[in-house]
């Protein structure tokens, strides 16, 4: 029978004349942390159960994303009306992609905690009436098979009254009231566990599940009971089967971590759904419970023993046990008692059966004793409904048992809405760029590490993607000038800063800020001119810098510095700042006749400038490819001359994006994408500018993206380490750079080793979300053309997913 009657805003009435409040039950950030993370996690959990009384279920439910293009558009791009005819047009092609990705399959966890509410009848002829008329209805019931339809508006107030109290305790663990779309979904999904759920009823405060309501949900369904399965038909006698499977006894030892076997379901091909009844008995109640189960097994054991005989492990290992329990329940601790269920869908009985045959394979290779029970497949079906009594049989233990079962483990990774970024197991994962500053009161920098070919250069670009698609602007520092494949999509500018490229820049004009103009210039002339240590030189270049923006606007360039170094070099009253001005005069005149160094000498009309993109241009590049650059490892005492101009000319690139995303009004998103960021990192100018870029990028609403082979590069920088949000590992070979890995992800050691990295697939990262949980994610881009578009590997070896 349908076990519930009423319901008052997330109260639940039950025909037995109970009644349940019911919370939506966030996920825990859990897999991969530390171990003590972990742990806390779980003493957390217990915590809130040892806080309870009384009967309860926690409900783990999958739900099939359906997904239609209006609604993932309106979420992921919520200004799209405005937008110009190209992003429009764009943004339908990808959420035609995304919506055919997602609905093969994308499903989402729910869970729920439904709690028994105390309810304390009160003396006096109205509650005497009251209670009259209530066991005259649950007569009536079990004699008719009728329904009982009251509730009397006393145990209302009641009800309200303790889930007032019980919802205040809760909120401090993160649970939320259920809503009538929660109530709807449960219902549904325990009427149509295979396949997507069909629109749910309007929503409304308080009423009665009705025949005709408990018709709406189920759709006219009705269930028919086999020895080992339901089978669930609709009103156009389609149908599905469920198969259940619960535990006969816990196991014999359960650790505190490493254990959660209901968190393994998250990562099961089947869509497994599993229901939790317990019931929290207080020490006070607990302790006879206790001292006479340790009485009878004693008992068995003297008897085993005066008849010559031994008691068998199982009676041993039970007395020990009971005796640990009961110095438990003597320090304060509540007893429970727990009974887990789970349902396995399929097409057909078959389907459903092998299913759960599975997965009883696979709770009995890990010690649990599973079984598929014969007989209450009904029990076991209504059994997932807020009230209904359980499905399996309930046995006593340590309330850490529930919490040590993982139920608050979050497999989901990504934000909660936003554009379609990828797979984690079943569970699609999202990513909305920007959210960290705007929702977290974090940073939005991006850190991307992994080896050639490990797919770190798709996930930027897919990351980009949907920054230009969300109505931001996009900037590249492009050493291998991959980034100019955007042409293609958006409207795309690129400045050549290769030999042959053309364009010149002007190091004393990159920004409209004259004191953050001529921190850039003497930052790209201490870098060009190796001043390193040499405080001398060190003196000429900054007394040179001091002269060149003392001249008009339209005189600053780098013609007019060598004019100014000579002139020190005649003029300057102390000679190690006289020779070291000449020496720097040499330079220049050396930068101006090569190729490389001829770049910086571009004029104030015609050089590159920093200002922000026109017209309608969205994304820019700037192209380094052909530019001599640093090997990874070289200090810079070992740099060739041509490597430090090409590093020197990087930063000024990199300088030059800053000021264009910086310069736009704080309410445009920006990327800014710097590859190969590990070359500016090694130098101070370089790391000064990302690691600015990185922690005041937040108030200018840009989202840094920093992207490296080894993630040791940015290591002894705390302002990387401790600001990054998101964090995208791909694979890795080496000990030394997995380590480092791990560090940034803030991941166990002893779950992610080398040979995990080594192994992963190109496209499969391991990911920290903005809300520090931890996870494998598949990146996915949509459309398919992207991963062609993007991928940098030779086209043969380019797979349909990344």
């Amino acid at each position: 029978m349908f076990p519930l009657i009423a319901f008052h805003k997330n109260i639940l009435f039950t025909t037995q004349g109970e009644a349940y409040a019911l919370y939506r039950m966030p996920g825990q950030p859990y897999h991969f942390l530390p171990l003590e993370h972990r742990r806390a996690a779980v003493a957390r959990f217990e915590e809130l159960l040892f806080g309870l009384e009384g009967k309860g279920q926690i409900l783990l439910l999958w739900e099939e994303k359906d997904v239609d293009e209006g609604g993932y558009l309106a979420v992921a791009v919520p200004d799209l009306a405005t937008a110009p005819a190209w992003r429009k047009e764009e943004a339908a092609r990808h959420a035609r992609a995304a919506r055919a990705a997602l609905n093969r399959g994308a499903r989402i966890r729910r869970r729920y905690l439904a709690v028994q509410l105390p309810l304390r009848r009160e003396e006096g002829w109205g509650s005497l009436a009251e209670a009259a008329r209530e066991a005259g209805d649950a007569a009536l019931s079990l004699f008719t098979g009728l329904r009982p339809e009251y509730v009397p508006p006393k145990k209302v107030e009641m009800a309200k009254a303790a889930e007032d109290e019980l919802g205040r305790r809760l909120r401090g663990y993160g649970l939320k009231k259920a809503e009538f779309a929660d109530v709807d979904f449960i219902v549904r999904r325990a009427a149509r566990r295979y396949g997507l759920l069909p629109p749910p009823l309007p929503s409304r405060d308080e009423g009665r599940f009705t025949p005709g309501m408990i018709a709406a949900f189920a759709e006219g369904a009705y269930v028919e009971e086999k020895i080992d399965c339901v089978v669930v038909r609709d009103g156009t006698d389609r149908g599905h089967a469920q198969a259940f499977v619960t535990f006969a006894d816990v196991p014999k030892r359960l650790r505190e971590t490493e254990d959660e076997f209901l968190s393994v379901l998250d990562f099961l091909g089947d869509p497994v759904d599993a229901v939790i009844h317990f019931e929290i008995i207080q020490p006070y109640k607990a302790a006879a419970k206790v001292r006479g189960k340790r009485a009878f097994l004693k008992g068995q054991m003297d008897e085993a023993y005066s008849g010559g005989g031994e008691p068998t492990e199982a009676e041993e290992l039970g007395l020990h046990d009971s005796r640990r329990l009961e110095a438990k329940v003597e320090a304060g601790q509540p007893l429970a008692r727990v009974g887990i269920c789970f349902a396995v869908p399929g097409p057909d009985a078959k389907t459903a059966a092998v299913a759960a045959n599975r997965l009883v394979q696979r709770f009995s290779s890990r010690g649990f004793r599973a079984v598929r029970p014969s007989g209450i497949q009904l029990k076991c079906f209504y059994s997932f409904l807020p009230g209904a009594p359980p499905g399996a049989p309930m046995v006593e233990c340590d309330p850490g048992y529930v919490a040590a079962a993982g139920p608050m483990a979050a497999a989901e990774l990504g934000d909660p809405k936003g554009f379609f970024l990828g797979w984690s197991g079943p569970a699609p994962v999202f990513w909305s760029p920007g959210r960290p500053a705007l929702e977290l009161n974090k940073t939005n920098a991006v850190l991307i590490t992994g080896s050639l070919g490990g797919g770190k250069s798709v996930g930027a670009k897919t990351l980009a993607y949907y920054v230009l698609l969300a109505g931001g602007v996009g900037f590249a520092v492009d050493p291998k000038n991959e980034y100019h494949v955007f042409r293609r999509i958006f409207p795309t500018r690129r400045i050549d800063l290769s030999p042959r490229g053309g364009t010149k820049l002007n190091p004393f004009t990159l920004s409209a800020d004259e004191q953050r103009a001529k921190a850039i210039a003497l930052d790209y002339l201490a870098l060009a001119l190796n001043v390193g240590e040499n405080e001398a030189r060190r003196v000429a270049v900054a007394q040179a810098v001091e002269m060149v923006f003392s001249l008009p606007p339209e005189k600053r360039d780098m013609d007019a510095v060598l004019g100014v170094f000579r002139m020190i070099a005649d003029q300057s009253p102390h000679q190690a700042v006289k020779e070291e001005a000449g020496q720097c005069a040499l330079l220049i005149e050396y930068l101006r006749a090569s190729d490389v160094g001829s770049l910086v000498f571009g004029r104030a009309a015609d050089a590159a400038a920093a200002g922000s993109a026109a017209g309608s241009i969205v994304f820019t590049t700037v192209n380094l490819k052909e530019l001599p650059l640093p090997r990874r490892g070289a200090s810079a005492a070992r740099m060739t001359e041509s490597e430090r101009q090409g590093l020197a000319l990087m930063y000024l690139a990199a300088a030059m994006a800053r000021e264009m995303a910086f310069g736009l009004p704080p309410g445009i998103l920006k990327c800014l994408v710097f590859d190969e960021a590990w070359m500016l990192f090694a130098v101070p100018e370089g790391q000064r500018l990302l690691e600015e870029i990185v922690r005041v990028g937040r108030s200018f609403n840009v989202v840094p993206v920093l992207i490296s082979q080894n993630a040791s590069d940015f290591l002894e920088s705390k302002v990387i380490v401790n600001n990054v949000s998101n964090v995208f590992c791909f694979r890795a070979s080496d000990a030394e750079e997995v380590e480092a890995d791990l560090r940034f992800l803030g991941a166990d050691p002893e779950a992610l080793d080398v040979r995990f990295f080594a192994g992963m697939e190109s496209g499969t990262a391991v990911f920290r979300d903005a809300e520090d949980r931890i996870g494998v994610v598949h990146i996915d881009p949509q459309p398919p053309y992207l991963l062609e578009l993007f991928d940098t590997r030779p086209k043969g070896v380019v797979k349909t997913s990344c």
